[in-house]
């Protein structure tokens, strides 16, 4: 086996087709670095801009009347491992309007660029190099590896040898996949040097964890489509039928399968539609009801007469819109959610996207970094509005209306005491649970391909027909 390997290396070394490889992929990485670089400094200088922006608007409560009718910007900010997999990161709202007020928050749909319109395109990020130009490239090394032997003739050759056909094909499969690795690992390696030469990536523990995760979960992609290739190759009586039998094999596994899973997962579930207006009608004809029946707040004079009787009544009402309002949206954000995780279903039977969501989950970037995201936002709503009611509840002089901005205090704030949001990264545990089922199908698709190919080998005739 090991003659086999060395003798596929010097080949690799020696092929034009290797090297045109090796050059296209380090183009690639190559243009990663630079296009992040760019980015990355830009997503820094809006993120600084947004900042101010939304301390402003802490800052502007100087009262807690004015604290509770404010509407605060919180915002997860950029996990600093996005030329690695943006993993939804231009797509996911990344940000939330939270009013204290109606206790409810809203997407900021453009949270990660001031130009809402550019977030509809794809990054090339490494995730988009591997799941594409990598796996393509492995068709092309491997596509002839076994025909083209039999073609040469060399193959019975070889076998004649005291060598069993599951030597020889592990020999030419590792060969192959240590030449892609080590390409792998040159044009990641220039990439991240282009970004922390250009000052903007901080090469640290966190960034060495994220490539490893990333590399390994790369090298097993890698080896299924090493080993596929090689097994149609086995099979098919030329090396040109392989060869479009690989590239109907890739397209249907890395196009077909992802660009379908969207049409099954709104046939499977309805989708929720424009549900923001829906709320909006039901929250206007609430209000409207709540005016014909004369539940409305009154002047403070007029309001103290009675002890506040009917604001306590309006608060109340609030209450109960509030709460159905927030019903309806969960119940509508799960219905989105149902449908998300059937399009994600359907895309774990594409390798590209079992290596996808691996990466994601290890790294605690896609839908597992936005889970963490809204729940923190939804710990750190409830912490905000306990802190204001806390404050109004310290004055005596408040009627303790609370989130009725006119009926709370209106004594003085030091805005600095304000909760801030935080962003908390995600445990390893949790990346680890998150990582073990598409992992497993990652897993379970590379053995697949290798008893594949295999059985396909000791199945082959050694010279061509």
């Amino acid at each position: 086996m090991t003659a086999v390997l060395l003798h596929q290396l010097r080949d690799n070394l020696r092929s034009l087709r290797f090297q045109t490889s090796l050059i296209v992929l380090l183009m690639f990485f190559v243009g990663n670095g630079i296009i992040y670089a760019h980015k990355m400094d830009r997503v820094a200088q809006e993120a600084e801009l947004a900042t101010h922006s939304d301390e402003s608007r802490y800052e502007g409560a100087e009262t807690l009347r004015q604290a509770v009718s404010a509407n605060y910007k919180i915002r997860a900010p950029e996990a600093g491992i996005e030329f690695i997999l943006e993993a939804g990161s231009d797509w996911f709202p990344y940000g939330m309007n939270v009013s204290p007020e109606s206790g409810r928050f809203t997407n900021l749909s453009h949270a990660r660029t001031v130009n809402y319109w550019m977030r509809t395109f794809e990054v090339m990020d490494w995730g988009v190099i591997v799941r594409y130009v990598l796996s393509f490239l492995c068709i092309v090394l491997s596509y002839n590896a076994i025909s083209g032997e039999r073609e040469g003739g060399t193959l019975r050759l070889v076998l004649a040898n005291p060598l069993s056909r599951g030597q020889f094909l592990m020999g030419k499969f590792l060969a192959h996949l240590l030449t892609l690795s080590v390409t792998l690992m040159l044009g990641s390696l220039i990439s991240l040097a282009i970004l922390a030469l250009s000052g903007v990536l901080e090469l640290n523990g966190m960034v060495a964890r994220s490539y490893l995760f990333f590399f390994v979960g790369a090298v097993f992609y890698a080896a299924l489509f090493l080993l596929l290739g090689m097994g149609i190759s086995a099979v098919a009586r030329t090396s040109a039928t392989s060869l479009v039998v690989l590239i109907m094999t890739w397209t249907a596994l890395i196009v077909v399968i992802p660009q379908t899973s969207y049409l099954i997962a709104i046939r499977v579930v309805e989708p929720a539609g424009f549900y923001f207006d829906q709320l909006e009608d039901f929250e206007n004809q609430f209000r409207e009801t709540m005016v014909a029946e004369g539940i409305a707040p009154r002047q403070p004079e007029l309001a103290r007469v009675d002890a506040y009787a009917l604001e306590h009544r309006y608060a109340a009402k609030l209450n109960e819109l509030d709460g159905e309002l927030n019903q309806r949206v969960r119940a509508i954000e799960q219905n989105n959610l149902r449908q998300f995780s059937i399009a994600r279903g359907v895309n774990l039977l594409s390798p590209g996207f079992a290596f996808q969501y691996t990466v994601e989950a290890l790294l605690g970037t896609g839908i597992h970094r936005f889970r963490t995201f809204r729940d923190q936002a939804n710990q750190y709503r409830s912490a905000l509005r306990e802190f204001l009611r806390a404050r109004d509840g310290a004055d005596p002089d408040s009627p303790h209306l609370f989130f009725v901005p006119d009926f709370m205090s209106d004594k003085p704030l030091d805005s600095s005491l304000i909760p801030r949001f935080h962003l908390q990264p995600i445990p390893l545990g949790e990346r680890l649970a998150a990582a073990v089922v598409p992992l497993s199908i990652l897993l379970l698709e590379t053995v697949l391909a290798f008893f594949f190919a295999m059985h396909a080998l000791n199945r082959s005739e050694l010279a061509a027909p």
